[in-house]
């Protein structure tokens, strides 16, 4: 986030603090995830929500609020919608989408397809790079049978009538 903080005119302490703190939820109990969206009263969008892929960051961006004192509401919506859940008012501004490009090209693991997406982002093509993330998300989350989030094929359908790229585009290396 550090890195694209000046790439996408963000400001460096926001995105250092939603790239620190976006995954504060994702190491709890699916139990303790359900219990703490309870708690907080997070009205799940979609049934989808309920999985702990979509949960960790709803819970997350609650958590970070309770725990740390965080009031910022870009911060709070991009960690709540960096898996695609919920309905925040900034669920596609640039802070909400460089974190889940971030979060996708953290270097723990190589994967096919990171440097085309590395590219992308570090290019500044901000709907080009949310459209590859789109598709390959879809694609990852399929194979792994999670439910893909009413959002993400949504966020998916608008980016690719925009930029109508050919299938070409998807091609990974």
């Amino acid at each position: 986030m550090t890195e694209l903080s000046p790439i996408y005119s963000l400001d460096r302490i926001q995105a250092m603090t939603a790239g620190l703190l976006h995954d504060a939820a994702r190491d709890l109990s699916h139990e303790k995830q359900l219990a703490l969206a309870e708690e907080a009263c997070i009205e799940l969008c979609d049934p989808c929500e309920q999985h702990p892929i979509y949960l960790h960051a709803l819970v997350g961006a609650y958590l970070v609020s309770r725990e740390l004192g965080i009031t910022d509401c870009l911060i709070l919506d991009a960690i709540a919608a960096h898996s695609y859940a919920g309905n925040g008012h900034n669920f596609n501004v640039p802070l909400s989408r460089c974190l889940r490009f971030a979060d996708i090209l953290a270097p723990t693991q190589e994967w096919k397809g990171m440097k085309k997406l590395r590219s992308i982002v570090y290019a500044k093509l901000i709907d080009e790079a949310s459209l590859l993330h789109c598709r390959w998300a879809i694609e990852y989350f399929q194979g792994h049978r999670v439910p893909v989030h009413p959002n993400l094929t949504k966020q998916y359908q608008t980016l690719l009538s925009k930029l109508a790229v050919t299938e070409a585009f998807f091609e990974r290396w």
